[in-house]
């Protein structure tokens, strides 16, 4: 028992099972197959399902080449189609069947195979047989339209050896080509048999012995001259069929007395009206050349040249494909390409201009802002302070900073040079120690006291020792916790500003970076490649943001900005 698995095979479909069964009913007519078609399967070798009404991907259809009862197996039906030679470029997998209603009756698989073009330098004819095995070949119609079919070779062999076997030679006549029986008799009036050799002969000697050596007349017999001239009026000399033929071909065009119709001659009414839909009146020469003045006011199809003010209906915006584009559509798309910018920018060329004409624009800026000092809440809060003369900035919170009046006194204690100086300026000495003796300020704020502490000394004391190794209260610095124990790294996203490098994250497409997202450099994928998004967001403003999207190899820039908090649109 073979264990092959059927790779290959053609099924009935649902709707051809449904139709073949309608066939029994008391109205019912057979299922007529018109058509059937090829298909690539979409690249892989499909499964037939009966549930299909079409096939995965058609390539190519056409009228059935003919629809034959199998002549091995009485409840089989074939139909093939044939590929010609012209028809090409395309793989083939898959097969179906239609009937004369566009039906999908049977669908099939078959070994793929490539069906090529002429131009691709291979023509051949490539025919597809499709067997299906219906309860009664009754069920389906074997008619094909004959004008359509291509002979193949097994067409030929069939039909040759279907001809051999039957009986339907007609006989030969006066007006077909056929079958004859040959006869030997000179005197037979017979139609439908053909003279042997001996009749031949027999008549042949007859008549050589019976010569009159005279010209035929309207009187009598003899001899008498052949003419093919259809103008001559001699009275001695026959007619031959070319001659006869001319005149009656001659008679058959003369005026019949009937009215012309786009079926037959005859006469025919002159008219010259040009918006006539009469089938039995003829334009006059009048009638055409009013057609044809009109005609010439026109454009042609191919490459029209217009006047005056032609128009066109207006595409809605975002249409992309061969349709007239009037001025109102270029004008809309002009102005959601500027985006309502400011006259000084609302050009390409205003745009280029404002960015310096620099076609690395993007390097550019990039280089520029690698030599900027990174932005620090520090140094913000030390910007935005109004100084003035005598002022003196300190900060009263984690980056935040203000200013307090510099005295006469803060000047002069600034204006010393050494520790001396300032102790001299101040009005303080130092005092020796000894012990655990350590001067302290009294009272009366001199340091001639000395207080000395046994058993160690207790309480705080302000100031940092020279050997702290950890603040007794942690505190941050630009976001970054520090409480002293070890050295903080501070990025420049840290403090709001740009780094030598991507600051930003890498993100897909150009449209995901908000408009109230932080001030960076971006690295967008797009496609296969990516492109750099500069991010300026201020946050303020009717236009509150920017970004310029710069493409590779010098493939342009791009812009877009943000209007009163409501996004950004390239």
């Amino acid at each position: 028992m073979s264990t092959t698995t059927r790779k290959f095979k053609t099924i009935i479909t649902d709707t051809g099972a449904k139709k073949l069964a309608q066939v029994a009913a008391p109205d019912g007519k057979p299922v007529r197959l018109t058509h059937m078609a090829v298909g690539d399967g979409g690249g892989t070798l499909p499964t037939p399902d009966s549930k299909q009404t079409r096939l995965v991907h058609e390539v190519w259809r056409h009228t059935v080449n003919r629809v034959i009862l199998d002549a091995t197996h009485q409840n089989r039906i074939i139909a093939e189609l044939v590929i010609p030679p012209e028809t090409g470029g395309f793989w083939i997998r898959e097969i179906g069947v239609f009937d004369e209603h566009g039906d999908l009756i049977a669908v099939g698989n078959t070994a793929e195979s490539y069906k090529p073009a002429v131009a691709e330098g291979s023509g051949r004819a490539q025919t597809f047989r499709t067997i299906l095995t219906v309860s009664s070949t009754a069920t389906v119609a074997l008619t094909v339209d004959n004008t359509m079919v291509m002979a193949t070779v097994d067409y030929v062999d069939d039909k040759l050896k279907e001809h051999e076997q039957s009986r339907r030679h007609p006989d030969a006549s006066l007006t077909a080509k056929g079958f004859v029986q040959l006869s030997s008799a000179t005197n037979s009036v017979s139609e439908t048999q053909a003279a042997t050799p001996k009749a031949v002969k027999a008549a042949y000697d007859l008549a050589n012995g019976k010569y009159t050596a005279q010209d035929a007349s309207t009187t009598r017999k003899g001899l008498v001259q052949l003419s093919s001239a259809t103008n001559s009026t001699s009275e001695t000399q026959a007619a031959t069929p070319k001659a006869v033929k001319a005149a009656y071909d001659l008679a058959n065009a003369k005026y019949t007395a009937q009215d012309a119709t786009t079926a037959q001659k005859g006469i025919v009414q002159l008219s010259s009206a040009t918006n006539s839909t009469s089938e039995t009146l003829a334009a006059t020469s009048k009638a055409v050349k009013a057609v044809m003045d009109e005609t010439n006011k026109k454009a042609p199809l191919n490459s029209p040249a217009l006047t005056g003010t032609p128009t066109t209906p207006t595409a809605r915006q975002g249409t992309n494909n061969t349709q007239i584009a009037s001025t109102a559509f270029v004008m809309a798309a002009i102005a959601a390409l500027v985006d309502s910018s400011p006259d000084a920018l609302n050009t390409l060329n205003e745009l280029a201009a404002a960015l310096g004409n620099d076609p690395n624009f993007a390097t550019t800026m990039t280089n520029a802002l690698a030599g900027k000092q990174p932005k620090d809440a520090i140094l913000t809060a030390l910007a935005g302070l109004a100084t003035a003369a005598d002022r003196f900035p300190y900060f009263t919170g984690n980056d935040v900073a203000s200013l307090a009046t510099l005295t006469k006194v803060g000047r002069d204690i600034l204006a010393k040079s050494t520790v001396a100086a300032v102790i001299e300026y101040l009005g303080l000495r130092e005092l020796g120690t000894s012990g655990e003796k350590i001067p302290l300020l009294s009272t009366a704020n001199t340091w001639t006291n000395r207080q000395t502490f046994s058993g160690g000394l207790s309480g705080e004391l302000s100031g940092n020792a020279a050997t702290a190794t950890k603040l007794k209260t942690a505190r941050k610095i630009a976001g970054v916790g520090f409480d002293g124990s070890s050295d903080i790294s501070i990025s420049a996203k840290n403090v709001n500003a740009f780094a030598l490098r991507q600051t930003g994250n890498t993100v897909n497409g150009d449209t995901s970076i908000g408009w109230n997202w932080d001030s960076s450099a971006y690295n967008a994928l797009i496609g296969g490649a990516s492109a750099l998004i500069l991010h300026f967001n201020i946050n303020a403003g009717s236009c509150p943001a920017v970004q310029f999207r710069v493409n590779y190899k010098n493939g342009g820039i791009s812009y877009r900005s943000a209007h009163d908090g409501y996004g950004v649109e390239w």
